[in-house]
């Protein structure tokens, strides 16, 4: 989370709410990762398969890592802005018709149904439970859904998702050095 501007009576008018710094390292890595083998596969004459699969893994690898470090929730006293790779959509704070939380396994995804559709944020995202905690509070009442704070404030971020990326990243590794 990254401070933004302040106003006069120096509260921070502006919150910025990015991807965890753990995940975009791991998805960096991988990306990184199978470039190489890419790159290895290329210099050192590898068959027509190897480079096609590593190039379909190194190429959504890419996408996804630079999808998360563009990823962006900023808070104002006005409204919310949601930012992903390439687009931005805000909302005002009265445009958000219901607030609703869903939790798969230990992922939880904050869905934000507004009159331009719905957006959803997950526990991804850093200070994940200030960010639901600044929404709910900034909602009318009526339209939060009971079961909000409760998962929300159980949300944690956890090395779940960083598992199978670091996996990969170590299997990567040991290709690089048996190459």
């Amino acid at each position: 989370m990254k401070a933004g501007r302040l106003q006069a009576g120096g509260e921070v008018s502006q919150r910025n709410y990015t991807v965890r710094r753990g995940l975009l390292f791991v998805l960096g890595l991988d990306a990184l990762l199978l470039f190489c083998l890419l790159m290895m596969a290329m210099l050192q004459g590898g068959d027509r398969t190897e480079k096609l699969v590593l190039a379909l893994f190194f190429l959504p690898t890419l996408l996804l890592f630079l999808e998360c470090v563009s990823r962006r929730v900023t808070v104002t006293a006005e409204g919310l802005s949601i930012r992903k790779f390439g687009r931005t959509r805000g909302f005002v704070w009265g445009e958000i018709t219901r607030v609703g939380c869903l939790t798969v396994h230990r992922k939880v995804y904050l869905l934000l149904t507004t009159v331009k559709g719905l957006f959803i944020v997950s526990n991804a995202f850093g200070e994940f439970s200030a960010l639901v905690e600044t929404i709910v509070a900034r909602v009318d009442p009526q339209r939060v859904e009971e079961d909000v704070r409760p998962q929300a404030a159980r949300a944690r971020a956890g090395i779940a998702p960083l598992v199978p990326a670091g996996v990969a990243a170590v299997i990567m590794i040991a290709m690089i050095l048996v190459k």
